[in-house]
């Protein structure tokens, strides 16, 4: 049986299922999962040395994650990992499993949560590559598929400095063919039992029940220049997942066509930008950026969240 104290980081690339995860997570009674905390790490630097307090909650005042889960800043906080434990400590309940969702900088968390446990959920990265497009993240699968290498190569620094019981690895594909089965398995790492609730997720939310229409996408929505990309981007990654590569060729790309999808990717992005929030608002935006302007970035970046609330799922 799992101490209840014990921390679950469920960790995956954005568009790999960890909200879907969240959800059927969230409808064990058992098991809390409150969604996606990035933020938790995202200022920590890359040779691990933690925020100054202020900055962190300057920063934390205009993040839209942050606002949304209804977290105070305890200020008589001395030090940052002791800020991560109030957190922590008001997103439990009692007898309830705490698992929160984390996309990046994996190998950040020992050094404030050392007794966590991990569940890795991985989605094929040709289909994520694809998903990043719809959602403006990028204009093309050459550039949609960056944050999901981001996303493994933390993995790569954290799994190699945990035990065999310290986590499970999952794949999408899985939950989504054989979701039962799936989430046995989670339930038998978290220490709770399986309850069929678990699968009762699309009675309270936007979600559909689990659809096989959603796995291998990229067989049938990429082109074949479109699957070279991402196969020669993602490159050995591909030999620790069970994925098999496509027979095409590696896409090797002049510097003319790696400069059109730079170009395309750039385009695409700031056409989605201004289509989301309109051209005012986005001139605002990069213009109290550049020009440094902090009071006026809080007040853009305040009208966006309102607007990203209102479409994001």
């Amino acid at each position: 049986m799992m101490n209840h104290e014990t921390l679950i980081f469920v960790c995956g690339a954005l568009r790999s299922g960890t909200s879907l995860l969240h959800l059927m997570l969230n409808h064990h009674p058992e098991l809390k999962n409150p969604g996606e905390f990035d933020f938790f790490f995202d200022m920590v630097t890359d040779d691990y040395q933690s925020p100054e307090l202020h900055n962190y909650e300057n920063w934390l005042l205009n993040h839209r994650i942050f606002l949304s889960k209804n977290l105070f800043f305890p200020r008589e906080a001395k030090e940052y990992s002791e800020v991560l434990k109030s957190f922590k400590d008001q997103l439990s309940e009692e007898n309830k499993v705490l698992l929160i969702n984390i996309h990046r900088h994996f190998d950040k968390i020992p050094k404030y949560f050392p007794e966590a446990k991990y569940i890795h959920l991985i989605r094929d990265p040709r289909d994520v590559a694809r998903s990043s497009i719809g959602m403006g993240w990028a204009g093309n699968v050459y550039y949609g598929v960056d944050h999901w290498i981001e996303t493994e190569r933390s993995w790569s620094k954290l799994k190699p400095t945990l035990s065999d019981n310290q986590y499970i690895e999952i794949y999408f594909e899985d939950l989504i063919t054989d979701p039962q089965v799936t989430l046995e398995n989670i339930c038998e790492f978290t220490g709770v039992t399986y309850t069929d609730s678990m699968l009762n997720y699309h009675e309270s939310s936007t979600y559909e029940k689990p659809d096989v229409s959603l796995i291998f996408q990229w067989k049938r929505k990429l082109s074949e220049s479109e699957v070279k990309q991402v196969e020669s981007k993602v490159g050995g990654a591909f030999d620790k997942l069970k994925y098999e590569k496509s027979q095409y060729e590696n896409f090797k790309g002049s510097l003319l066509e790696k400069a059109y999808l730079k170009i395309q990717n750039k385009l695409y992005k700031l056409q989605f930008s201004i289509k989301r929030y309109g051209l005012f608002l986005v001139i605002r935006e990069r213009l109290s950026r550049w020009l440094n302007l902090a009071n006026q970035s809080k007040t853009v970046r305040t009208e966006m969240n309102e607007i990203d609330k209102s479409v994001i799922k």
